[in-house]
C-alpha cells in the first residue's frame, strides 16, 4: 500500500512546471455510467504513454491501472495525442489521471456532476441581452435603429430593440439568433426537468412560472420577430464590420 501511495503521490510532486504534455479532461465531471475518455496530449515526440493509473484525489490511492488507450496521432501543435478510455470505471468520488509524470486536474464522477448546468449556462444569455441588460440592471441601444441600405427607407428609424449581443461586440444577427432560439426550444423538449424557474422574463432575479429557459428562448423570438416586420421585409443584422472595432 505504501508503494502504491508514494507512486501515486509521484505523479504531481515530478510534474514539470513547464511541461510539454498535458492530460485534459472534462472539468465538469462524468457520470458513472457515462464514457469517460481523458486525453493525453503532448509536444514531445519521445513521450508515449502505455500505461495511465486513476488515482483518488483525496486519499492519493491509486484505483485502477490501464493499458486501454488509443494513440491518435500528431493533432494540431501536437506530436502526438492518445485517448484514455475510463468507461468501465463506475465508482464514484473525486479523482485525477496520471500518466508519464503528467497528472490531469481533479474531477468529480458522480451522478449529479450536471445538476443546474443548464441554467447555469443560460446566465451567458441573460449578461449578452440587448434593449435591457439584467446584468446591469440598465437598458441600452433603445433609440440607434436607422435603416441602411435600402433606398427607400434609409436613414428612418426602427425599432428593433432586444435580442443578444453577438460574441463580443453589439453586432447582432438575425441568422445566428435564430439558431440560439431553435438550440434553447430544442434543449428544452428534450430536457423539461433539466430547467428551473428562478427569473423573470426581463432576467431579473424572481420566479415568474415559466421556465427560464423559455423566457430566453421569448427574448430572442421577440427581437427576431421586429426584424421581420412584414411578409415583405426582412432585416438580416444590427451594425456591420464598422462596429466591430
Amino acid at each position: 500500500m505504501l508503494a502504491i501511495l508514494i507512486l501515486a503521490a509521484s505523479c504531481q510532486l515530478f510534474q514539470e512546471p513547464e511541461s510539454e504534455s498535458w492530460i485534459r479532461i472534462n472539468q465538469l465531471g462524468y457520470q458513472p455510467d457515462a464514457i469517460k475518455v481523458p486525453v493525453f496530449c503532448t509536444l514531445d515526440n519521445k513521450v508515449h504513454p502505455l500505461v495511465f493509473q486513476l488515482v483518488n484525489a483525496v486519499t492519493r490511492e491509486i484505483i485502477l491501472e490501464s493499458d486501454d488507450i488509443d494513440s491518435c496521432g500528431a493533432y494540431g501543435p501536437f506530436s502526438g495525442t492518445y485517448r484514455f478510455n475510463l468507461s468501465n470505471f463506475d465508482g464514484s468520488g473525486t479523482f485525477y489521471v496520471c500518466s508519464e509524470n503528467i497528472s490531469s486536474p481533479n474531477f468529480r464522477i458522480a451522478d449529479d456532476v450536471y445538476d443546474g448546468t443548464a441554467d447555469f449556462l443560460l446566465r451567458y444569455m441573460r449578461q449578452q441581452r440587448c434593449g435591457f441588460n439584467p446584468y446591469l440592471n440598465d437598458s441600452c441601444h433603445t433609440n440607434d435603429g436607422f435603416i441602411v441600405y435600402e433606398p427607400d427607407r434609409e436613414g428612418q428609424h426602427i425599432d428593433v430593440t432586444g435580442g443578444w449581443h453577438d460574441a463580443s461586440d453589439y453586432l447582432q444577427y438575425a441568422a445566428t439568433s435564430a439558431n440560439a432560439v431553435y438550440q434553447l426550444l430544442f434543449a428544452y423538449r428534450e430536457h423539461p426537468g433539466s430547467f428551473r424557474d428562478a427569473y423573470s422574463a426581463n432576467g431579473l432575479p424572481g420566479s415568474n412560472s415559466i421556465p427560464d429557459v423559455i423566457d430566453e428562448a421569448k427574448w430572442g423570438m421577440d427581437w427576431l420577430c421586429r426584424m421581420n416586420p412584414s411578409p415583405e421585409r426582412f432585416y438580416n443584422q444590427i451594425a456591420d464590420d464598422r462596429d466591430h472595432a
